[in-house]
């Protein structure tokens, strides 16, 4: 008499999980608290306040922007796995992922910038005195460049999420939704005319995040599977 199968314990079933798709959920949802975190001067208040309290956000704004970097990585992570899943030796899986990658560089410079560049300018600018003017001409710079960089990352984040999504839609279905909002959608709201301040990032971020969870779950149900032979 054969008896039925006995169903898959809650501990087997977490245990399944491949580490990848672990890293895009949790590092997702770690970049949105990080981003609420991520210190904020007021833009109403006077030019030396400004400065005074860029400097004072230093050691806060590189532990964000630091903690930041280490999630890009992670995101990348999850996203190099699920395109050697999907299949790397496909051309629209290896472009996408090298959009991907390059959107995270982009990313990590505008990250750089902002937690470590920044502050220590401000700093330096009320030590040595330096003039309105000149000062001012520099932190636009500086601002201008954060913004592209940041703007270029959504779009080749974006980019690389449509690219991996779509180029094999019988086995990423669910990405191939999802990337409509979170992947088109971001890329072009990041080439509007938005600005990147806290809370439009907190949206894109977040709008990611929905496709991140769907690579998870992909990841998920194509553990273990050996990815065809493209012909």
């Amino acid at each position: 008499m054969s008896h039925p199968a006995a169903a898959p314990s809650p501990t087997a079933s977490i245990r399944a999980i491949p580490p990848a798709a672990w890293a895009l959920v949790v590092a997702s949802a770690t970049m949105v608290a990080l981003l609420a975190h991520h210190p904020v001067v007021a833009h109403t208040a006077s030019y030396t306040d400004r400065l005074a309290a860029l400097a004072r956000y230093g050691t806060s704004a590189a532990l964000v922007h630091g903690a930041l970097g280490v999630v890009v990585a992670m995101l990348l992570y999850g996203v190099t796995t699920l395109a050697l899943a999907i299949d790397a030796r496909r051309p629209a899986v290896a472009f996408g992922l090298i959009c991907y990658a390059l959107g995270c560089g982009a990313v990590g410079a505008a990250m750089l910038l902002d937690g470590f560049v920044t502050s220590p300018l401000a700093q330096t600018a009320l030590d040595h005195g330096w003039a309105a003017d000149a000062t001012g001409a520099t932190f636009a710079f500086v601002v201008i460049a954060i913004q592209m960089l940041t703007k270029a990352g959504f779009v080749g984040m974006g980019a690389g999420m449509c690219c991996l999504s779509w180029s094999n839609a019988r086995a990423t279905r669910l990405l191939a939704a999802i990337a409509l909002p979170a992947g088109l959608g971001t890329a072009l709201v990041a080439v509007s005319g938005l600005r990147m301040y806290t809370h439009s990032l907190m949206l894109l971020t977040g709008l990611q995040a929905l496709w991140y969870a769907g690579a998870a779950l992909a990841l998920w149900r194509m553990r273990g599977t050996a990815p065809a032979v493209s012909r």
